[in-house]
């Protein structure tokens, strides 16, 4: 069942203008350096994945996050934002007939920024701020995501209008969107985030630093003083916003690193590891199995199989969806 806030033609004619651009199986880069489009064909198992700060709308398909003991469902009823980079797992179903597609618009924080500072009211707050969450898809949000969409496609396919339109009016209705995401039932997430207010906003320049300097050596003690904190506490509020330890955190930062060295640079296991500061190969090769489930051989073929992709397409498919 559609929302009954979004008309049917309207999603129709946005996965028309979806499919123009993902042809076949990918995680398609549009003229937009922050907007993807992603096609799935196949039942994808639950497996990890880390996602940069994000919208993502899903016109087809649907996609089940695991962020700890939550699930989000995201498909054409919802769709699905994380204010800060999360690890999690999630299980992709679609098939040839019925193919996921979903367009991820990765959040620019200045703009952001520049936004809030526009808005004289604040988000509505219908419920605790969550970094990460799933909400309904309502014609609001869907309505400029369709306008753009129409740009992109004839744009990819190198029409020099579109291309000029993009120029022009492609940083309006991104911001239209961020607009709409903001004041919906769980905007208070990114406000919080683009005040740089509360917990969320702390833990996001924390997030940063680990992303910066994930492959030294990292001070959980450290890190908790940096926000004047015991590390109980601060344990419990990074834990409380990613749904995994600080610790645990790291290790999948530096094995999704690891992977995309593999996928996408060609590096070998040995030389991905010592990339992402682990000093044994042998460790690496037991957290890596551990947490992908197969050998860095076994799951560097696996992932390039499975979507025919050519090495510079994968980082986003790796990293990100």
């Amino acid at each position: 069942m559609y929302n009954l806030f979004m008309p049917n033609q309207l999603l129709t004619t946005t996965i028309k203008h979806a499919m123009r651009i993902a042809t076949t199986p990918s995680v398609r880069k549009t003229c937009l350096a922050n907007v993807h489009v992603g096609r799935v064909e196949k039942h994808l198992p639950r497996t990890p994945v880390l996602y940069q700060p994000s919208i993502v709308i899903v016109l087809q398909g649907t996609k089940r996050g695991y962020i700890g003991d939550r699930i989000c469902i995201y498909d054409a009823d919802n769709y699905f934002v994380t204010a800060i980079s999360m690890p999690f797992e999630c299980e992709t179903f679609a098939s040839e007939e019925n193919p996921l597609l979903a367009i991820t618009i990765n959040i620019e924080l200045p703009v952001l920024r520049e936004l809030v500072l526009q808005m004289d009211i604040k988000p509505r707050r219908d419920k605790v701020a969550e970094a990460s969450y799933a909400t309904p898809l309502t014609a609001e949000i869907l309505e400029p995501v369709e306008r753009l969409m129409a740009i992109l496609a004839p744009a990819s396919e190198g029409s020099p209008e579109a291309v000029c339109d993009l120029k022009v009016l492609s940083g309006q209705i991104l911001r239209e969107i961020y607009y709409r995401v903001l004041r919906g039932p769980h905007g208070s997430a990114l406000y919080a985030l683009a005040t740089r207010q509360g917990h969320l906003s702390d833990m996001n320049s924390v997030l940063e630093h680990i992303h910066e300097k994930y492959a030294t050596e990292i001070s959980v003690d450290d890190l908790a003083r940096s926000l004047n904190m015991s590390a109980t506490m601060f344990h419990q509020h990074f834990k409380d916003l990613t749904a995994t330890s600080p610790l645990q955190y790291v290790k999948s930062l530096r094995l999704h690193k690891a992977k995309i060295l593999m996928v996408q640079d060609g590096l070998n296991a040995s030389e991905a590891s010592e990339k992402v500061g682990y000093n044994s190969l042998s460790q690496f090769s037991r957290e890596f199995k551990r947490m992908f489930g197969n050998s860095p051989t076994e799951e560097v073929a696996r992932t390039r199989a499975l979507y025919g992709m050519a090495p510079e397409e994968l980082e986003e498919l790796v990293v990100s969806r």
